[in-house]
């Protein structure tokens, strides 16, 4: 998310998509459980001002699942900048795998082209199992990649998180798209531990994912009792912390019905 007012602000703003999701869990079961339909609010704060608010949905299709998520300016930033960030992740699941095939992510009022859109095209392979070429635009730049294992972007991981946070699977590594390539990311489950939200505490499962080649690190909470969804996110860098996302909103759609959790004692007006 690049909303931009000192060079501070916006650097930590432009990380606020990768941290909301960055924490990667592999997909390789061969039965998978989709998650349950939601819409989930979040906040991002530094030194406990929110600069932004983000609205991610999730939805089952035909073939597999569809993500959206739309990042707003707040606060006072709204004042200086009205950016619109609007992104679209879908999927497929194929032989116990969920596929990325599609991503789209549009960024407007800004001075800038910072619109990115790949298809990717996947094809049973005999001798690796799995090949793909990940076809689009980065940037006004053209993006050919052969890929040879499912790969993600910073809004489809949510969904391999969701499903496997808490397997407890060991650190593994794994490729996500950043800045109009595929780079390499390190995840490790730490365990249990407790988060507060609204007063009351929630038991989480307590993830961090690290850059293999920047001191960088995520740290980010998921509460089963919200289907794993994450519920605070801490960025960190070279041992300081410089923004936290908080979940101040959610709702499931359980077969048809809404269950909707607040988490904040002011909840936003997201319309």
């Amino acid at each position: 998310m690049e909303i931009r007012t000192t060079h501070h602000t916006r650097n930590t703003i432009s990380a606020f998509l990768f941290t909301l999701v960055a924490m990667l869990i592999p997909a390789t079961s061969s039965s998978i459980e989709p998650p349950k339909e939601f819409s989930a609010n979040y906040a991002l704060e530094i030194f406990g001002t929110v600069l932004a608010r983000a609205r991610y949905t999730l939805e089952h299709t035909e073939n597999g699942l569809s993500m959206t998520q739309s990042t707003r300016p707040a606060g006072l930033v709204a004042l200086l900048r009205n950016d619109k960030i609007d992104v679209r992740s879908d999927m497929v699941i194929s032989n116990g795998q969920i596929l990325l095939v599609n991503y789209d992510y549009k960024h407007t009022g800004d001075d800038k082209d910072r619109d990115v859109s790949f298809k990717i095209n996947w094809q049973p392979d005999q001798k690796q199992g799995l090949s793909g070429k990940a076809s689009g635009i980065y940037e006004g730049q053209k993006v050919d990649i052969d890929l040879d294992k499912p790969v993600w972007d910073p809004l489809s991981i949510q969904v391999p998180i969701m499903i496997h946070t808490d397997k407890h699977l060991p650190t593994h590594e794994h490729g996500l798209f950043m800045k109009g390539e595929f780079k390499h990311y390190l995840f490790e489950n730490l365990g249990s531990e407790k988060v507060k939200a609204n007063g009351k505490q929630y038991n989480a499962i307590k993830i961090v994912g690290r850059e293999t080649k920047r001191d960088r690190a995520m740290y980010v909470w998921l509460v089963p009792e919200f289907h794993n969804l994450p519920v605070k996110i801490e960025q960190w860098k070279e041992g300081e912390l410089k923004s936290t996302v908080l979940l101040e909103t959610v709702t499931f759609d359980n077969n048809g019905k809404n269950r909707t959790i607040n988490l904040t004692d002011n909840p936003s007006d997201y319309e």
